[in-house]
């Protein structure tokens, strides 16, 4: 039944879903919505749901160009200047993320690395699929942990809202992660 999901559903929606996780952590940054709308409803003050938001849309912002690629959606060879930006984008992104102890997030960005790097064209594609697969299945195991804390968050929103989109994400980046054929169709023409 998943394979009835092309890889450029899956990846669509992946990236829709993170835009509107986006658009949550803007609302609740610009006060809008209350602090507790995110973080499990646990988080303390707007402080902290602003520091708990700009890093949560760094690092959704950060994975949106390597879903395209992996499903399909864009052709890496014309972007290969975009990559090459977006790669020292993810080194200052590790260096922050480092300094605000999100060890998650630097583990996923530092499996993102390679593929920029590969897609920028400064390194050899041979690896690529390697790394595609183990950056789809870190994203998978994320949003499943990220599911399981929107469950037992304090707030009907997180309980309700965000559950289901963690949910509806973790589906789409297990069809892109155990996709046969996924080097055929990236689009990696170097």
């Amino acid at each position: 039944m998943l394979y009835k999901i092309s890889k450029k559903t899956a990846g669509i929606g992946i990236i829709l879903m993170n835009i509107f996780t986006i658009i949550v952590f803007l609302l609740v940054i610009l006060k809008i919505l209350p602090y507790n709308s995110i973080g499990g409803g646990r988080l303390d003050s707007y402080q902290t749901a602003y520091e708990t938001a700009i890093t949560s849309i760094v690092i959704m912002g950060f994975g949106i160009p390597l879903v395209a690629i992996a499903s399909g959606l864009i052709k890496v060879k014309r972007f290969k200047t975009f990559f090459k930006v977006w790669l020292v984008f993810a080194f200052v992104l590790i260096a922050i993320l480092l300094y605000k102890s999100a060890i998650v997030g630097v583990f996923i960005v530092s499996f993102g690395i390679p593929l920029i790097a590969i897609a920028s064209g400064l390194i050899k594609f041979e690896r690529f699929n390697f790394f595609l697969k183990v950056y789809l299945w870190l994203s998978f195991v994320f949003v499943c942990l990220n599911t399981i804390a929107n469950l037992l968050g304090v707030t009907l929103f997180e309980k309700i809202i965000m559950a289901l989109v963690t949910v509806v994400q973790a589906i789409f980046f297990f069809r892109l992660a155990t996709d046969k054929d996924s080097m055929e169709n990236t689009n990696l023409e170097i």
